[in-house]
């Protein structure tokens, strides 16, 4: 795990126009929205537009980090490495996931400090809360990653296009940049639903709730418990998958063939 996350870390940092465009995109993409609240006179939701800023760097990492890695990684030649070390798959996809989070810290500092900075957002955070949730949100959006990594291995190359396909239409529905959630949703109630099955939806809607309107712990508990199960249910469901994959692999010898 930690041999995982070490690497994760170096090829994050260690290539000046990654860093460059991890940390640029979110930053332009919180910018524009937070603009565009402003020319409006909607100030109250400034604060939604920077927050979506940081939680978008983290949907990205799990995207093309997380549920594509193994997918590369055959590719290139390293997945039977992994199939043929003593060492537990689960235990590399955490330490992808340790290195991913630590590696998009820098990313959400900077659109925090330049939200601040340009807009003072007005902030009425229960603390503890906002702790809490944020951690519980990167834990079921990891444990979704993980569980992405299984099918992305199997399909090979689609797998980027479903990327493409998932990217902007799940930012969309899950609320990112503004409520998709309750009375302030643009979205009919079959659409909230739908979208309350990804992690991404309901730790935004929590996160705002502790951040911007005071909530506590015993307000957002609902959400909390929910974001649990995810992490726990997906975590589970990515163990089986990927054992199932792995037993095929060694027994058909097909799962380290790399298409070109």
């Amino acid at each position: 795990m930690k041999a995982r996350a070490l690497v994760r870390l170096w090829s994050i940092f260690g290539e000046p126009l990654w860093i460059v465009v991890s940390m640029g995109f979110p930053v332009l993409s919180s910018l524009a929205f937070a603009l565009l609240y402003y020319s409006i006179g909607a100030t109250a939701f400034i604060g939604f537009a920077v927050l979506g800023g940081v939680m978008v760097s983290f949907w990205g990492n799990v995207l093309w980090s997380m549920a594509s890695q193994f997918n590369w990684d055959k590719q290139e030649g390293l997945f039977e490495i992994y199939l043929t070390s003593p060492a537990s798959i689960t235990a590399v996809l955490i330490g992808m996931s340790v290195g991913g989070i630590i590696g998009t810290v820098p990313s959400a500092i900077i659109v925090t400090a330049l939200g601040w900075v340009l807009f003072h957002p007005v902030v009425n955070a229960s603390w503890g809360g906002v702790i809490l949730t944020f951690g519980l949100t990167l834990a079921s959006l990891y444990a979704l990653g993980m569980a992405l990594s299984s099918l992305y291995l199997a399909y090979g190359r689609e797998a980027e296009s479903l990327n493409e396909v998932l990217q902007e239409p799940v930012s969309m529905v899950s609320g990112l940049y503004f409520p998709s959630l309750g009375s302030l949703s643009p979205f009919p109630f079959a659409v909230q639903i739908a979208a309350s099955l990804i992690p991404l939806t309901i730790g935004m809607d929590a996160l705002r709730k502790t951040l911007f309107y005071g909530n506590d712990i015993g307000q957002v508990w609902p959400d909390l418990a929910i974001l649990a199960v995810m992490a726990v249910v997906l975590l589970f469901l990515s163990s089986l998958a990927l054992k199932f994959l792995e037993n095929i692999g060694r027994r058909d010898g097909t799962i380290a063939v790399r298409i070109r």
